[in-house]
């Protein structure tokens, strides 16, 4: 017993030594915090904007930070989501909850990492006001005493009103004022229950929970958030699913949002304040972004007599992935791809899987796949086609072959990793010609056609280059982050078929420019109209979008390579003008072979050439090395012709087939002497210079000039004896029933 008791007694001393220690170690950290009313309310928060050369095009002033709503003002069930959402014994602790802090720091201590907070609504409020979001063990204690000062000094209606005037909502819009007159255009006093609880799910991801940005999660974030209302009371069941079939705000423009690409930098903004603090960037702050000030003006004026609908422009910089001018009279939404889509999820990942290459032969014709029966524009088709042709002329029948063989499931691996995400119901065969669900914005689709240029590389796209405060300390700097999607050499040959696109293709408005170019096209809609038109066009420099459409999906007649594409021309002459564009470069991988033009048509086999074949019956075509065919044609390697005899009265009639590369050499022998009767092109030859009582033989020996005036010979074809019977007798005809061919 006096053992355990001195253990007892030493255990017990280690425990006060220990927390005598954590309690100096506490006291020492946190001596200087000191709780500042100023910093718990907001001032006019706004930010300059910077273009690429440094100079200043803008300043935006942030929704709300004028504006204060008293408690008061909010009806009791919005003040009650915010509980409910963040910290349901709000009104129950000091500012502390032990039990939810203990328990995350078990987690913590389990994953080796603060991933858990158990912050309060108090505790929030320091954290953003006078705090930064470093997740460390020092931030923790200070946020802790500050919360204690806070408790101390105000009420709990007095904190929850700080809160709610200075939380960020997303849309570079802060205070709960300014959120409902943006979301809602409403007073705080109006907001309903659904409202107020949508703003409350919305400040746990002001980027991924937005109404406008991601509706789906939105939806269900607010309804969580009406669950958890309704099981702590503050909504009865009525009231619980009357809130939860209310809609969701529709999108409205404002004064932030007036102009395309500022609209763009905010809404880059609030996926900044996911992983940096948004309440770092409220008091005042510089974004320097990507923009070509000029080639951004230019896009905003460009018009012609012909516009029928709204448009969309992006200019992106292949070199940073920065987006250096946009434009939408449209708003930044998202929209069918249509035929455009048929290279990011069909060709390249085909050809990368090395089921496809630039001259794999595919039948262009009528086909259901097992109900799905699509057909190409104007309902014409071509039959056997090279991928080349199919994807430079955007045939639809060969892009749902390609992905029926290679798989929805594995597309859409390749799409994930250029930031395209699908949902589960688009893994269908129509995905081929673009049938998406929820659709694409336009610079996430010329993001990812920017991989092509870069070697198969995708870097996702940026407005904002770098953020610093008003005193010029950097609070955000953008890393760029590469990721392979296609190797060099997939990319090279995918720029190789569009290049075609852009000179003979659907894009070959493009083909005036006096550099290469690549694009691709691409046309949604039905018999009645058109609703969405592309061209997506890059350089070794640049990558250009262009969409026309209507945001309210009005028809309209324009095509893909219509006015999209001569808007793409005008955009590159304006960025290159004399210039030209870094040019778009080879990979040692990749090998130009020469085929046999003749196998390849007549057969729809890939042959090598012959050594001896003529040039005029040869084509080039690109391949992965170690993918090109080895075996060669046989029409030219080694001629051959058929040939048939036939006789009547004293002439003979020699027809020959599969002559049409070929010339020949008829020789006839009578009585041993051998002369030569034709030789020329390959056709059917008669020979009336016969005599009667004569046995005559002949002979075809079928042959070509190589290029270098070499003549190259087949095997030569002997053909049946005829003997020219006197007219007294019968006459002497092949197949008859005298043995004519005896003398």
């Amino acid at each position: 017993m006096k053992v355990l008791g001195k253990i007892s007694l030493a255990a017990l001393l280690l425990l006060c030594a220990a927390l005598l220690i954590a309690a100096g170690y506490y006291f020492a950290v946190t001596a200087d915090t000191k709780l500042e009313r100023g910093k718990l309310v907001l001032s006019d928060c706004y930010a300059e904007v910077f273009d690429d050369a440094g100079d200043k095009t803008a300043e935006v002033s942030f929704t709300g930070s004028d504006k204060k709503a008293g408690l008061e003002e909010l009806p009791e069930y919005v003040k009650n989501a915010f509980i409910a959402a963040e910290d349901k014994k709000f009104y129950r602790h000091r500012g502390l909850d032990y039990a939810r802090m203990a328990k995350a720091a078990l987690k913590n201590l389990g994953a080796r990492s603060f991933k858990q907070g158990a912050s309060t609504i108090s505790q929030q409020l320091i954290k953003n006001t006078h705090l930064t979001n470093e997740k460390t063990l020092k931030r923790k204690l200070k946020e802790i005493r500050l919360t204690r000062k806070l408790e101390k000094k105000y009420s709990k209606d007095e904190i929850l009103e700080l809160y709610l005037n200075t939380i960020y909502f997303g849309h570079g819009c802060y205070g709960i004022a300014g959120a409902a007159d943006y979301y809602f255009s409403k007073n705080v006093s109006e907001l309903t229950e659904a409202e107020g609880a949508m703003l409350a799910a919305v400040i746990r991801s002001p980027g991924g929970y937005s109404p406008f940005n991601a509706p789906e999660r939105c939806l269900s974030a607010r309804n969580r958030v009406l669950s958890a209302m309704r099981a702590q009371g503050y909504l009865s069941e009525s009231e619980y699913e009357t809130a939860c079939k209310e809609p969701l705000p529709v999108k409205r423009e404002n004064a932030v949002s007036a102009k395309s690409y500022l609209q763009c930098v905010v809404r880059e903004l609030d996926g900044i304040s996911e992983i940096y603090s948004p309440y770092s960037f409220s008091r005042g702050i510089r974004i320097y972004t990507y923009m070509d000030a000029r080639l951004q003006e230019y896009a905003e004026n460009l018009k012609t007599d012909a516009d029928r609908s709204g448009k969309a422009i992006v200019v992106e910089d292949n070199k940073t992935c920065g987006i250096t001018a946009y434009f939408s009279s449209e708003g930044n939404i998202r929209r069918q791809p249509g035929s455009v889509l048929k290279t990011l999820a069909v060709y390249a990942p085909a050809m990368e899987e090395n089921m496809i290459s630039p001259c794999t032969p595919i039948a262009d014709e009528k086909t259901d796949f097992g109900g799905y029966s699509p057909s190409n524009y104007k309902d014409e088709y071509h039959g056997f086609v090279s991928v080349r042709r199919a994807l430079s002329e955007s045939m639809n029948v060969p892009a749902v072959k390609i992905l029926a063989k290679l798989g929805s499931d594995k597309s859409e691996k390749y799409l994930a990793r250029m930031d395209l995400p699908l949902n589960e119901k688009d893994r269908t065969l129509s995905m081929a010609l673009g049938g998406v669900s929820e659709g694409f914005t336009l610079p996430q689709l010329t993001g990812a056609y920017a991989l092509f240029a870069n070697g198969g590389v995708y870097t996702p796209s940026a407005f904002i280059k770098k953020i610093e405060d008003s005193e010029g300390n950097v609070l955000y700097e953008r890393h760029v982050e590469k990721r392979r999607v296609f190797s060099e050499d997939t990319a090279f040959l995918i720029n190789d078929i569009l290049k075609d696109a852009a000179k003979t293709g659907t894009a070959k408005k493009l083909a005036s420019l006096p550099f290469e170019v690549c694009a691709k096209t691409g046309t949604c809609g039905n018999e009645k109209g058109n609703t969405d038109a592309y061209t997506i066009a890059y350089t070794g420099s640049h990558t250009v979008g262009v969409w026309m459409g209507n945001a309210d999906n009005g028809l309209t007649d324009i095509t893909g390579g219509g006015l999209p594409c001569h808007y793409a021309m005008l955009l590159l002459k304006r960025l290159y003008g004399n210039a030209s564009p870094s040019p778009l470069q080879q990979p040692e991988n990749v090998e130009e072979v020469l085929l046999d033009k003749i196998a390849y048509d007549k057969y729809h086999e890939v042959c090598a050439a012959s050594e001896n074949l003529p040039k005029q019956f040869t084509f080039l075509e690109y391949f992965r090395k170690g993918t090109a065919p080895t075996r060669n044609g046989t029409e030219y390697s080694a001629p051959q012709i058929q040939a048939d005899l036939r006789c009547k009265n004293t002439t003979v009639f020699i027809d020959v087939c599969h002559t049409e590369y070929y010339r020949i050499l008829i020789k006839r022998s009578e009585e041993g002497n051998i002369r030569v009767i034709y030789d020329g092109k390959a056709a059917p030859y008669t020979d009336t210079d016969l005599k009667e009582g004569k046995h005559y033989e002949y002979s075809i020996t079928p042959y070509y000039f190589s290029d270098t005036g070499e003549r190259i010979c087949g095997d030569e074809i002997i053909l049946p004896s005829v003997y020219i019977r006197p007219k007294s007798g019968n006459e002497s005809k092949i197949g008859g029933l005298d043995d004519w061919w005896n003398p």
